[in-house]
């Protein structure tokens, strides 16, 4: 199943973004938590929790670079958010050896800025569920990611492993497409870009002519609603 998150800790897009889109969960990090201003992060994340229910994911990313205190901050996120939480790890080579631990005391792990197919790999061998490829970050530095994203997809396929390609740093729909038609299982977008994409003027011309055309034949204000 193909999957959809939003990546914000801002409370009103992601009230917006779940009436709105279909939504399968929330991605944040320390970067996204800065947008947000001086809050009390735990309790931003505790009402984003209680926002997504049982039903939609929340990956909340460590902060240390350093193996034990990865995992200090990690069992302080469950401990605090509950156990379903995912852990967003990024896929360094303390981040691997915190997200094999925590893998073996069966932690949902996101593993995040991933830049290389070999290091989606040993992130996936590790026991992140969750691969969280920089898709945007990667063209700025010369880096193929539709050729990382259909390679780490190959190799979970062939593995057999429970994990799955989370495409994230966009700026623009056609990233996202790509990304999603090599082989990315899941995306996470800001909610600019679901609503460039639906948002165009040409979309909107479209509805305003259908509109025109109807109240032509049945008079100004007529909808399916309202005709005889």
């Amino acid at each position: 199943m193909t999957e959809l998150m939003l990546d914000t800790a801002n409370l009103e897009e992601i009230k917006f973004g779940f009436s709105t889109y279909p939504i399968s969960g929330i991605t944040t990090n320390p970067s996204i938590l800065k947008k947000e201003g001086r809050i009390d992060v735990y309790a931003r994340l505790a009402d984003i929790k209680k926002l997504c229910g049982k039903e939609k994911s929340l990956h909340v990313q460590v902060v240390s670079a350093e193996t034990n205190i990865i995992l200090e901050e990690a069992h302080c996120i469950l401990d605090r958010l509950g156990m379903d939480t995912y852990i967003k790890i990024p896929a360094s080579e303390a981040g691997l050896t915190a997200m094999k631990i925590l893998a073996a005391e069966g932690v949902n792990i996101t593993a995040t800025a991933i830049y290389s197919s070999m290091q989606g790999i040993l992130s996936v061998l590790a026991g992140a569920k969750y691969n969280a490829i920089y898709y945007n970050r990667m063209e700025d530095n010369n880096i193929d990611p539709q050729t990382v994203v259909t390679e780490i997809r190959q190799f979970i396929d062939n593995s057999g492993l429970d994990a799955r390609i989370l495409a994230a740093s966009f700026k623009n729909v056609s990233q996202v497409v790509n990304a999603l038609n090599n082989g990315a299982q899941s995306v996470t977008v800001p909610l600019s870009i679901l609503t460039s994409a639906v948002g165009m003027a040409s979309i909107r011309k479209a509805v305003e002519d259908f509109k025109n055309d109807f109240e032509t034949i049945h008079g100004v204000g007529s909808t399916m609603l309202n005709i005889s």
